[in-house]
């Protein structure tokens, strides 16, 4: 699994353009898995600081139990009804924030932009990359970028279509 940061690395065109889509919108929709192994789909702000992408959840909220219970995630950039609107796809995993430089930067945001600050028992996580993907629709079809982490650690970058 990989940082934001080491996304960036490994996908750079992927990666730059998740960026700005999540930084455009300031949120990503979160796929979780519920105690009976349904699919949960959640609005979540998520920020990325110092090359790591983190979110901060309520205490106790269903979203913040899946992940607790099942670290794998799913997320998705917001898109528009604009044609030829991008898509940004992550899957990977959800590990919760001790950091507390981190969390403490989180929390600095959120006063920053709202005023506000997160209540202490609130879940912090860092979501980790395994595979991401950029798809463009051109009109006539749609043009896929995806990258992956290989079995044995390598990085690879799939363009089909391209």
């Amino acid at each position: 699994m990989l940082t934001w940061e080491e996304l960036e690395q490994a996908a750079p065109e992927i990666a730059s353009h998740g960026r700005e889509l999540i930084e455009r919108f300031q949120f990503v929709l979160v796929g979780t898995l519920t105690k009976d192994g349904s699919p949960r789909i959640t609005p979540v702000e998520a920020y990325i600081i110092d090359g790591r992408l983190l979110a901060n959840m309520i205490p106790q909220s269903l979203k913040a139990l899946d992940l607790l219970r099942d670290p794998r995630v799913y997320l998705h950039a917001p898109v528009t009804a604009k044609e030829g609107s991008p898509e940004f796809k992550l899957a990977g995993r959800a590990d919760v924030l001790e950091d507390e430089r981190l969390r403490t930067k989180l929390d600095d945001l959120y006063w920053e932009m709202i005023e506000w600050r997160p209540a202490p028992d609130s879940h912090y996580f860092e979501f980790l990359a395994e595979r991401a993907a950029w798809v463009t629709y051109d009109g006539k079809g749609q043009t896929r970028v995806i990258w992956k982490l290989g079995a044995e650690g390598e990085k690879r970058l799939y363009k089909p279509g391209i």
